[in-house]
This record gives structure tokens, sequence and C-alpha cells, in this order.
């Protein structure tokens, strides 16, 4: 889901902006000249700005040679919004004296009112190589940085300015900004808002803007796995009357904290409430219709209907792009297809996307990938060196990159997010490419008629599912998703009951997805199944006062706690291991397990997964059809509970199909890379040749 940071900090200006006063020496002065020139400087610290003029033009007609005036006259021009006349007496000063920092510091403030970020930086940076115990120069150095999104630049910089100045409350709170900034570039390395943590938790009711100290903290809380924590501090805020960017923060960074830690309904409420704050959030409408897929409540209808409603609101304002008139319409002639992701990097979609893109045709396809995300790591090294063409688009408006996929005469262009965090959607309601494709990284109708296709199998969509999809669902011939297993996974091992003498069954998968009607249903199949255990392992139980909510609500559905074990989140390489104490994986429902799936499958563990009517409820189904094994798929609860019975029942048949299950995995579509990417190609074919009959005038 998407993640929103802390609150936009104040201007430059506003802290360390235009100085007037500085210890300066100026080679050309005498007694009267530096009397005239201190006058001039009280006048102007007075804002009597044409009487401070007055004098420092008395001084330059007597000494035009004068830097400090000449400086002092450019910074009143700045004042009045005279820029150029400014820029061009302050480097006149600093021609005279290039050795006084307040002169290049102020040359920096002028740069930037013109938007000249980048020249600014040089300015500042020489006042600070000047006289490196300058704050206001290393200031306005990491606020220029970070508006140009070089963060660890800026934190350095900003670092170097609080610990000069480190009792100036605005310093602590642009340092702390930036290393937010810096922590959500970095999601794998905590240490920014570890830092930051500590020098808000004291701190932040003395700061100049204690809310948005506040507000800062609860966001290193939720960041650094202490959800019930942030959620404790923005509920407070909510509950007083503070302008709407607050309430907006809060509203937004609480949906965000619920989200993670899988209380689903809670979280649209406040995504809503946020909405109606702004309506212009179009990732905050994502996150709604991504939620509502957890919902048991929600019928196909109603999570139709919340995808149209975003596709409704978010279309483009000024339609759609305009595309190339020479398009080439031979059917057959090489095709370029472009993927959009912010998941070329290491992530579940990435893993099952890997292998598809090294097997494509290059003969038949030219591939290129739009990356909307900051961070990269060897897996994005992996993507980049598959395509032909590389483009990292992050922070790109939506109307541009539109522009830049028509300017590569994309033909068919594939979205792999869907409404999850760091999409762009609002791309594709442009219709930059004459063929465009929903496939992979979503579970459900993106909503948008501007996406031509959803590409699916016939396990995930069997007849009848078109009505549920605002795109023209396209099944391949046996699976949506083929699987790479990651290289460190171990090895399987012998059914772990046969050795501790009970049964245990497993989840690894978001909370989110484990309802009251779930934890029902197990809490049955525990009670089955005498000296059963229940493992659940998920991020969301780092948090103890949600473990302990969770364990509460388990109970509430007749879950003894002392056969229910709750794990916290571990690294992927740990998580695959744990399975190796799981004899029996349970599926949640409606939204079933993705990668959780793929890796018990692998790992040896059969899943037991609910048939449930969308997508997002069959992806295991189809893996299971894939692997021949329709057997562990329940068709109602009692279903569910007989076959969960009969697993648990049959020791032998269970330690028969662990050694049995990567065996099948090998012979199965799901690790045919090669046919399932020839599969794919005939499909965009297919596609094009279908544009192309139906916008060729005869």
């Amino acid at each position: 889901m998407p993640s929103f940071g802390p609150l936009a900090t104040r201007l430059l200006a506003a802290l360390f902006g235009k100085r007037v006063r500085e210890a300066t020496a100026d080679s050309s002065s005498d007694a009267a000249t530096d009397l005239l020139v201190e006058r001039g400087i009280a006048l102007h610290e007075s804002g009597q700005l044409s009487e401070a003029e007055r004098l420092y033009r008395q001084v330059l007609d007597a000494h035009p040679r004068h830097a400090q005036a000449t400086h002092l006259v450019g910074l009143l021009c700045h004042q009045r919004g005279q820029h150029g006349a400014a820029l061009q007496l302050i480097d006149a000063a600093i021609a005279l004296a290039p050795g006084v920092v307040l002169y290049h510091f102020n040359r920096g403030n002028v740069l930037l009112a013109f938007g000249r970020d980048r020249a600014a930086i040089e300015s500042f940076a020489t006042a600070t190589r000047l006289n490196p115990a300058h704050a206001p120069a290393w200031f306005n150095l990491g606020k220029t940085q970070l508006a140009l999104d070089q963060a660890q630049a800026a934190v350095a910089s900003l670092r170097t300015a609080f610990k000069i100045a480190p009792d100036t409350p605005a310093l602590r709170h642009e340092l702390c900004a930036a290393l937010l900034t810096l922590g959500d570039e970095s999601p794998d390395d905590k240490a920014p808002f570890t830092e930051a943590r500590g020098l808000l938790q004291d701190d932040w009711q003395s700061m100049e803007e204690p809310v948005a100290g506040r507000l800062m903290l609860a966001y290193c809380d939720s960041q650094l796995g202490q959800w019930s924590l942030a959620q404790a501090a923005y509920r407070d805020i909510l509950s007083a009357d503070h302008a709407n960017d607050v309430m907006l923060k809060a509203h937004l960074n609480l949906a965000n904290t619920c989200n993670q830690q899988g209380q689903m309904t809670e979280a649209i409420a406040h995504y809503r409430a946020a909405l109606r704050l702004d309506p212009t959030l179009a990732d905050t409408a994502s996150s709604i219709a991504a939620c509502i897929n957890y919902d048991p409540r929600s019928t196909p209808a109603d999570v139709l209907e919340a995808h149209r409603d975003w596709a409704r609101q978010f279309g483009p304002p000024g339609g759609r792009i305009q595309l190339p008139h020479d398009i080439d319409r031979a059917p057959d002639r090489r095709l370029r297809i472009g993927y959009v992701s912010p998941d070329f990097r290491r992530h579940p979609v990435t893993a099952l996307f890997a292998p598809v893109i090294e097997h494509h045709d290059r003969g038949q396809f030219e591939i290129y990938c739009y990356y909307n995300y900051r961070g990269a790591d060897a897996v994005t090294a992996r993507i980049r060196t598959a395509s032909a063409q590389w483009r990292d688009v992050a922070g790109i408006e939506h109307t541009v990159l539109a522009q830049r996929i028509v300017a590569d005469r994309i033909d068919i262009l594939v979205d792999l997010a869907g409404h999850t965090a760091h999409n762009r959607l609002q791309v594709f309601t442009r219709r930059p490419a004459p063929v465009q494709v929903e496939w992979l990284g979503y579970f459900n109708t993106t909503g948008i008629e501007a996406i031509d296709y959803f590409l699916s199998d016939p396990h995930c969509s069997p007849p009848g599912q078109e009505q549920w999809f605002a795109e023209q669902l396209v099944r391949l011939p046996h699976t949506r998703f083929c699987y790479e297993p990651y290289p460190f996974m171990p090895a399987v091992n012998e059914l772990p009951a046969l050795s501790s003498g009970h049964v245990t069954f497993g989840c690894f998968n978001n909370l989110a997805k484990i309802n009251e009607g779930v934890l029902s249903l197990w809490a049955r199949i525990l009670e089955a199944v005498p000296g059963s255990r229940l493992v659940i392992q998920a991020q969301a139980l780092d948090d103890a006062l949600n473990r302990e909510r969770f364990a509460a609500l388990s109970a509430g559905c007749a879950i003894p706690r002392d056969r229910l074990e709750l794990r916290p989140f571990v690294r992927l390489e740990e998580a695959a291991r744990n399975y190796h104490g799981i004899d029996v994986a349970l599926d949640p429902f409606p939204f079933c397990g993705g990668m959780t799936s793929f890796e018990a499958l692998w790992m040896g563990v059969p899943v037991l997964t609910l048939e449930s009517q969308l997508v997002a409820g069959r992806q295991t189904l189809s893996m299971l059809s894939n692997l021949g094994l329709d057997r562990l798929i329940g068709r109602d609860e009692a279903d569910y509970l007989r076959i969960a019975v009969g697993l648990a029942s049959d020791l032998p048949g269970l330690a028969q199909l662990r050694r049995d299950l990567r065996r099948r995995f090998e012979a199965s579509p799901l690790m045919d890379y090669e046919a399932f990417t020839r599969a794919l190609e005939t499909e965009y074919r297919r596609m094009w040749r279908r544009w192309v009959a139906e916008t060729t005038v005869t």
C-alpha cells in the first residue's frame, strides 16, 4: 500500500534565508564608510529598505568597488523580487571579495528564487568550504539537496548543521524530515528511522511545530514495527482539532498502520476520511480498492464497483494522449513490449517475472522496462540486463511518462502493479500505447476501461468471471504465472509429525487475510484433529500489542491459546526453513496466498485452499490444479474441514506427498518457463493483430 512520510517542512528562508549582517571585512572601507554601512544595515533590518538603499548607494558613489555595499544592494533587489539584478550585484561583490561566506550564501538564495537549485547547491557548498562552521549554509545546502532527491547528501549536510547549532528547534525538524525521506527511499535500511526517532522521542514537544514532530515520531514508530504506538499517537492527534494537512497525514498514516496490522475495516475507514479531505489522492483511492479485496463481506459486485469508482475519479483530465499517426500496423512485425512496475527488485512480483523476461524471443519482441521505484538491488540488475531498454521513471509526472512511452513507440504496455503501492495506473488511463494489459502483480480488475486485457488462466478465472472485469479476460493455457524458487531455498525435510507426535498446521500469510471466519474454521480443524497445533507467522505479529489483540481474536473464535503459536516476521531465507516444522499449510479466504503458497508447496508442505469466486481467492487453487492436486481444494467449508482431517489422519500419505511435491513442481507448467513465455507471446501477438484489424481503414 502507499506509504506517506512526514509533513512538508517550512521554506528555507523562514529559518536561514536572506541574511543581512555577518562579520565581513572590506579593503575599501574607512571609519566613516563603515558607519554609513552600519546605519544602512540597521535600517535594512528594521524593514526601511529605501532608506537603507540610499545609504548603500552613498557608499558606492564614494567607493564603487566596495564589496559589502554592492552585496547589500543586491540583497535588497532580491528582497524586492528583482532577482536578475540581485544576482549581477552579488556576483560583482564575489568578484571583489571571493572569500566572504555571506556573499556565496545569499547568491545561493537568489539562485533558489530563480529555480536554479543545482547552481544554488554549488554556492552553498562554497560557503561551507569557506567556513565549515556556518550552520545556515549547511542548512540551506541540505534542504536544497533534499529538494533535488539527494536524500543521503541532504542528511549529511543537515547533520552537520545540527551539530553546529543543536539548540535550533527547526534544525531538528528538518534533519528528521530528511532522515524519514532517506528511510522511505531505502526500505530495507531502518537506521534513518532509528536515528530520527532518537532525535524526536524526548524533544518533539519542544519543537516549534510539536504536532508535526509527533507525526514524524509516530511515522518512525510505524516504520520500525511499533504500529500500536504509532496508532495511539495518530488517534490522539485526530481527537483534537488541527489544520486539514495535519488531519490528512494522521488519517493516512493511521490507515497504513491498520493495514499493516490486518485491521482492514478500520484502514478503509481512515483512507476514506483522508480522501474526503483531499479527493485528489489517487494512491489513497487505490488503497481502498485493494483493501476491499480482503473484506469477507464484500461481494464481487462491491469489488468491481470500488475499482470502477477509482477509474471514474482518476481518469485523465485532459483525455487520452495522442498516439503517432504512422504506427506500423504490420501484424507480424517485431513488437515493442513495455512493462511498468515498481517491483523490479527483490519482491514476489519479480520472482515470478524474472524467468519470463529472460525467456522472451528477442527476435519477435523488444522489451522495455519502466521502473517506478528509487531503490535498486541485485534483482534490479538482473531485470535490467534482460531488458533491451531500461527507464527509471520514479517521480516523473504521469502525463510526462505517458508521452515518454509514446515516444518509445511501445506497441503493448503491460502493468505489473495494479492498485498496489507505487503504481502508475494514471499513466494507463491516458492510453500511451495501442494495446494495454494488466498482469501478474494484481489480483483483480483495475476498473480501467483503457486497459484492454487482464491476463489470467482457466483456474483463476473459470467461465462466467468476465462480468467482474472492466478488462477483457484472456486466459493463458495453464497458469497466469510460473514460479522460480529462490536459490537459497533449503531441501525438503521429513514430515515433522513423524517425530513430534502431532500434526502442525501453519499459515505464513499477511495477517489482513486471516479474518474471524478463517479463524473459526481453523478452530474446528484443531478440534477435529486431537493434539494438533497451529502456527501463524506474519510481520504484523512483530508488534507486541497487536500480537495480544490477535491472540484475543483467535481465542474468541475458539482457538485454544495453548495450541496456537504466533511468530513474528523473519527474513525470507529463514521463513522458508520454518516450513520444516509445518505439516499442512492452511490457506486463508476469501483472499488466499500467492507467493506464500508457492513457497510452502516447494518446501513439500501441501496447501489446503478454499475455492472462492474471484482471482484473489483462486491463486492457490490454480497452483494445485497445475500440480495435479485438486484433492486439496475445498469446495466449501465442510469440504475444507474434511480434507484437513483426512490429511492429518494419513501420516504415511502426507509424508509421501511431502517427498513428491518438488518432483511434481518440476514436471508441471508452473516451472516450464519456455512454454509459459511462448504462450504469453502468442497472446501478445493475438492482441496486436486484433488491434490492427480493428483500426486499419480499408
